[in-house]
């Protein structure tokens, strides 16, 4: 995705502005750009028009050697705390549905499923978030403990990791029968087969996980499907 691309996104000269403070490597200026973008567009516009391409775009000039792992690292810490206070105001009812959300060992790229947990806390669920390259008995654990209704992996990178097939085999195994899981990301498809087979959820898109976490909150449609 070029450029043009991110012009194109919807988020407009916000993208851009970000892309260079994330360049730059300018903290306050990235924040500036994202707490501006979430006035006008709201949370969920936000996560749509200018968080994912954001991050698809920081993907992509990282796997070309236009930026290093530390402009990414530094672009999703200061997306944690731009998303984390974007989500304050939304933080579930006790008895909200709780999904943890988490990438398994191996993937280390965390941008997607700070997503992922942002959109939950804006769409009413619990959300423990775990963050990246978690083992599966963690995740499983973490499920367990909180009697979560679903579990969310971010798969970004690498695409072809046979130890990510192993690992989602044996958190489904781990995970309740009641329990969703689901994966979306970048690499997801390529993990497809798997997911079918263990009889998860893959995401398509962002529009996808939000109709997903809906209908999960409605009353006697908890669950596994």
């Amino acid at each position: 995705m070029g450029s043009g691309a991110v012009g194109r996104s919807g988020g407009g000269g916000v993208l851009e502005s970000c892309l260079a403070a994330v360049k730059a490597l300018d903290a306050r200026a990235l924040e500036g750009a994202l707490d501006r973008a979430a006035v006008d567009l709201g949370g969920l516009a936000l996560l749509q028009r200018v968080v994912v391409p954001l991050a698809q775009e920081i993907g992509r000039l990282w796997r070309e050697g236009v930026i290093t792992a530390a402009h990414e690292h530094f672009a999703t810490a200061v997306l944690r705390t731009v998303l984390g206070h974007a989500a304050k105001p939304f933080p579930g009812s006790d008895s909200a549905p709780v999904l943890v959300v988490a990438t398994p060992s191996g993937q280390m790229h965390e941008l997607g499923a700070l997503v992922v947990g942002a959109s939950a806390a804006h769409l009413g669920w619990r959300v423990t978030y775990l963050g990246a390259s978690l083992p599966a008995a963690e995740i499983a654990g973490a499920a367990r403990q909180n009697q979560a209704t679903a579990v969310a992996l971010s798969l970004v990178y690498p695409e072809d990791d046979p130890r990510v097939e192993g690992e989602l085999y044996r958190l489904r195994s781990l995970l309740a029968p009641e329990v969703l899981l689901m994966a979306g990301g970048r690499a997801a498809s390529a993990y497809g087969g798997t997911l079918r087979e263990i009889g998860a959820l893959e995401i398509k898109d962002l529009p996808h996980l939000w109709s997903t976490l809906e209908e999960l909150r409605k009353p006697g449609r908890r669950g596994r499907r």
